[in-house]
């Protein structure tokens, strides 16, 4: 959370002043390892394949809510920006077709499928809503749309990401309509709106935007699955020769996560969960597939990474954990197999597996 959060400036100072020399200190280090391609710098004149439409046209982190999420393709004069570089239209009939795929592919999936993790234009909760909003919209004419409908609907556009999403709706011609758009948003930003957003500039700390975004300053790649874990793990590295480590971990700890948790994703509610379990140091430690909402292989990773603090400085609890996925059976003494509330096996992942049971059915 530390790395996803916005240092407060007042409280963390340092890590602040120095983020620029670990932005340095990255870029260095991923080229000393021929890693470079992992992530794609923001540059002010180019746009940038592997972030949003939306953050291309921003250029910048929203400081306040005027320009935030939703909050921009409402906003009066971004509108009119859109107008004028002619792409209101375009970018509303891409809304559309982004509507009506995610509805198609994703309608029927149950509100804590992981798809949802990686879905960015709607969340579960909202798919029903944008199902109306189509039945209402289509066969009506571009111009007869509500203000509030475009909206809704240029947000879903904003969201896209061609290498994440591969729908093939963004073109060489549509990226420098966009980079242009960008261009003349700054360039006549109302008085009301210049401390709404803090624009993109390699050289300085962007206090609105996260501790990793303002690390990074660019986007992590698509096309390479375990890229997020390689650059966190360097990240954490540089961190800790700096010395900022420590203060990154307050970050962490002074974000809000909401009420009941509501700001942190379903995968977060859950590593927290387990961390709380942990901080209690208890002799027993019985978890009902606790990380449900994350997909394999990063169930795999925290399962790993509780093994192994579960048992450190000599504590030895007994641990029972129901697994969404048998594979992860491998990582335990002992394999128990139920079937329809009837215990039918017992024993280690090697012999269960060596047999003609369920497990071994299950693993096929």
């Amino acid at each position: 959370l530390g790395l996803r959060s916005s240092a407060d400036l007042t409280r963390h100072s340092e890590l602040a002043r120095r983020i620029v020399e670990l932005r340095a200190a990255l870029r260095t280090r991923l080229e000393h390892e021929g890693l470079s391609g992992l992530v794609v710098p923001f540059e002010p004149g180019a746009y940038n394949r592997e972030a949003t439409i939306g953050q291309n046209l921003l250029f910048g982190a929203a400081a306040g809510p005027k320009l935030a999420d939703k909050a921009l393709a409402a906003n009066p004069y971004f509108a009119s920006v859109l107008r004028e570089a002619g792409l209101d239209r375009t970018l509303y009939e891409m809304g559309m077709e982004i509507a009506e795929q995610a509805i198609e592919l994703f309608a029927d999936l149950p509100p804590d499928h992981q798809f949802f993790q990686q879905l960015a234009f709607m969340s579960a909760e909202e798919i029903p809503a944008y199902e109306t909003l189509l039945q209402r919209l289509k066969n009506r004419p571009y111009e007869a749309v509500s203000d509030n409908d475009r909206a809704m609907i240029v947000t879903l556009s904003f969201a896209y990401i061609e290498p994440r999403h591969r729908f093939g709706l963004l073109s060489d011609e549509l990226m420098s309509k966009i980079v242009a758009a960008r261009n003349r948003f700054y360039e006549n930003l109302p008085p009301e709106l210049q401390n709404a957003v803090e624009r993109y500039d390699p050289a300085k700390y962007i206090a609105a935007a996260t501790v990793m975004d303002n690390v990074l300053f660019g986007r992590v790649g698509n096309n390479h699955p375990d890229a997020p874990d390689r650059i966190r793990s360097i990240v954490y590295d540089i961190l800790d020769e700096l010395g900022l480590y420590s203060e990154l971990l307050d970050v962490g700890l002074d974000f809000n996560v909401g009420a009941s948790g509501r700001r942190l994703t379903a995968g977060q509610r859950q590593k927290l969960d387990v961390a709380r379990a942990l901080l209690k140091r208890p002799d027993f430690l019985i978890l009902n597939r606790p990380l449900s909402a994350l997909d394999q292989r990063v169930q795999n990773k925290v399962l790993q990474n509780v093994l192994e603090e579960a048992r450190c400085d000599g504590h030895s609890p007994a641990i029972v954990w129901v697994v969404t996925n048998p594979a992860m059976g491998m990582m335990f003494d002992r394999v128990i197999v139920f079937d329809s509330g009837q215990l039918v096996e017992d024993g280690t992942h090697e012999t269960l597996l060596a047999g003609k049971g369920i497990f071994k059915e299950l693993l096929s």
